[in-house]
């Protein structure tokens, strides 16, 4: 990504870096960055123009009575971009990644 990094765009890295290897559907990554919708919507697009996530919409069967969900992930140069852009952008919680990577991600 060459273009400006905004506050939210990196709550949206962090949360995705937390969960590393889960994916997140799009209702998680705005609860847990506290982000409007819209605006988590378009960084999630920006990032999967960039290819530094991958998306996909769940599969629902005949009994689900819900809306179908999409899910994202960061590539592996998407969870390095953001483990670089975190720790010059905001290193007082880059240490934290180290634990969040080795223990529990959030799904």
């Amino acid at each position: 990504m060459t273009e400006r990094v905004t506050q939210p765009t990196l709550d949206v890295l962090e949360a995705l870096l937390a969960a590393e290897d889960f994916e997140l559907h799009g209702w998680a990554i705005i609860k847990g960055t506290g982000r409007a919708g819209p605006t988590v919507y378009k960084i999630l697009e920006r990032l999967a123009g960039a290819e530094l996530l991958t998306e996909r919409w769940e599969e629902l069967g005949p009994e689900d009575n819900r809306p179908r969900r999409r899910f994202y992930k960061l590539t592996p140069n998407g969870r390095a971009h953001a483990r670089q852009l975190l720790a010059e952008r905001r290193p007082q919680t880059a240490s934290r990644w180290g634990r969040l990577l080795g223990g529990e991600a959030h799904a």
